[in-house]
């Protein structure tokens, strides 16, 4: 029995060379664009980069996925939050929130710090998030309570375009 063991294993691996190679070709003939990975980035080209950024808008920016916060398909059945009562939001940035998926309070109120770092860096905002308090005062706002500055834009003192 211990004779047969190293060659079970030597088969086996056998096996599995064997099989990479007939699984390469098999996926090189059936899509001959398949191209080997580079380790190195920085000969990527620009026609490469805007293929894999044509898929979907989050990959446009160099942001990585790693503290991209929760997102929804789609706003709650009631509706989406008016975002602008929160300091620092525009209708620009409010938009881009939602392209992203972020509609509500709740949503905001719920990132951790590097949550807005992600969202700063993507929006090209940086510090603005942290800076100016997004998440408490969204946590304040997702309550239903008021800040100052809500108070403010409900009244129309403060124009938010």
């Amino acid at each position: 029995m211990l004779e047969i063991a190293p060659l079970i294993v030597t088969n086996l691996v056998i096996a599995l060379i064997i099989g990479f190679f007939i699984g390469y070709i098999v996926a090189k003939a059936s899509n001959p664009n398949i191209k080997p990975i580079k380790s190195d980035s920085s000969s990527e080209t620009k026609d490469e980069v805007g293929t894999r950024t044509s898929i979907n808008p989050i990959f446009k920016r160099s942001s990585p996925l790693d503290y991209k916060p929760l997102v929804l398909s789609s706003p709650k059945p009631t509706g989406k939050d008016n975002l602008k009562k929160i300091k620092g939001i525009d209708s620009k940035v409010e938009n881009d929130l939602n392209n992203l998926g972020i509609y509500h309070f709740e949503q905001i109120a719920r990132w951790s710090n590097k949550n807005a770092e992600w969202i700063e860096n993507f929006l090209l905002l940086p510090g603005y998030a942290k800076n100016l308090q997004w998440i408490d005062q969204a946590k304040i706002l997702q309550l239903g309570k008021e800040t100052i500055y809500s108070q403010k834009v409900e009244t129309g003192e403060i124009k938010v375009d």
